[in-house]
């Protein structure tokens, strides 16, 4: 079964993809580049570390870090006006939010468990 933070990676890989081929073939133009490939890369990387919940937290914070980088590289080096750029970077920090706190929530979770043992 899965866990929040699953579904809400699951969300972040169909996201990253459907914005790829929207910006890829001309139809919304987000001027993001592969960035939303690499994201969905890494989301899908964490959602396969299912049995490693410390890697998983690793992962995320990763994806959190370069996602603060390239808004910040949107925000100061693009000169272009695009709002969709911005509000999928909204969205994408948005969600890694949730995600890592989620799988934070898990992790200390067990871990008050395993000091009860």
């Amino acid at each position: 079964m899965f866990r929040k933070h699953s579904y809400l990676l699951l969300l972040l890989i169909v996201l990253g993809i459907i914005t790829y081929m929207l910006d890829y073939n001309n139809v919304i133009k987000f001027d993001l580049s592969i960035y939303p490939l690499i994201i969905s890369f890494f989301s899908l990387f964490i959602l396969v570390l299912n049995n490693s919940l410390k890697n998983q937290v690793y992962f995320s914070k990763i994806i959190f870090f370069l996602n603060s980088i390239y808004i910040l590289k949107f925000i100061i080096f693009n000169s272009s006006n695009e709002l969709y750029g911005y509000l999928y970077l909204a969205i994408i920090t948005l969600i890694m939010a949730l995600i890592y706190k989620s799988l934070k929530r898990d992790k200390d979770l067990i871990d008050s468990v395993d000091r009860l043992r």
